[in-house]
């Protein structure tokens, strides 16, 4: 596609910590699912805002922000696009450099 950079990326792990999620268990393994899903979807449709020389970029790390949600009043969908949300943030910080 003409006037788009197009890039690779390899994602070999996404983890994700849970606290006090008592009678949410069954929840997490869709969240976690759904969330991975919602990001490749982003990042699929991600431009980095400049568009310097091609290059190539190993990232060790990336560490998203701590969210704190509460899943007695939050839907799976939600809680899923609020953690790919802050995957995204988190993934995009490095893209842009």
């Amino acid at each position: 596609m003409v006037g788009r950079r197009m890039f690779d990326l390899n994602v070999s792990r996404l983890a994700l910590s849970v606290a006090n999620c008592a009678g949410h268990e069954h929840r997490l393994r869709p969240i976690a699912a759904r969330a991975a899903a919602i990001l490749g979807e982003r990042l699929s449709g991600f431009q980095p805002s400049s568009d310097p020389a091609p290059r190539k970029l190993q990232v060790d790390a990336v560490i998203a922000p701590r969210l704190s949600l509460d899943l007695n009043k939050t839907s799976d969908e939600q809680v899923a696009k609020q953690i790919a949300g802050a995957w995204f943030e988190a993934v995009a910080r490095h893209l842009e450099a």
